[in-house]
């Protein structure tokens, strides 16, 4: 085998090893979007969960402007989703414990939003004059 020969196959497996790279990598983000936490993005993977964040990470890197858009789209709905299913809940209540999780959850919810839209709430006690 010449050593072109060595050099065209070394190339051609290294660029099967970055689609394969590519490929679990965009899986990581698909599952990870789907809910499923990081240790089983890497059981399913093959890979630590470290190296499943890793993927991800990449992956979002590369997915560019556009795309980062189009997630904090989908996180927005998936927020909004959980906002209203805890009203919802909240009419059903039977007890104060049940309306004082509920109302943690909103609240939880609601500066998920916040921080996601990147809205930069006053904290109580600042002064309103700018």
């Amino acid at each position: 085998m010449s050593k072109q020969d060595k050099a065209d196959r070394a190339a051609a497996v290294a660029e099967i090893e970055a689609d394969r790279a590519v490929e679990r990598a965009l899986r990581a983000v698909v599952m990870r979007r789907e809910g499923s936490s990081w240790g089983d993005i890497a059981e399913r993977l093959g890979v630590s969960q470290i190296e499943a964040q890793e993927l991800a990470r990449v992956a979002y890197a590369r997915l560019g402007e556009a795309e980062k858009e189009h997630y904090r789209i989908e996180s927005e709905d998936r927020i909004d989703s959980i906002i209203r299913k805890a009203h919802l809940d909240l009419a059903l209540c039977k007890s104060q414990g049940e309306r004082t999780a509920l109302y943690r959850t909103l609240l939880a919810a609601e500066a998920q939003r916040a921080r996601l839209l990147g809205l930069n709430l006053r904290a109580e006690g600042e002064d309103h004059a700018d």
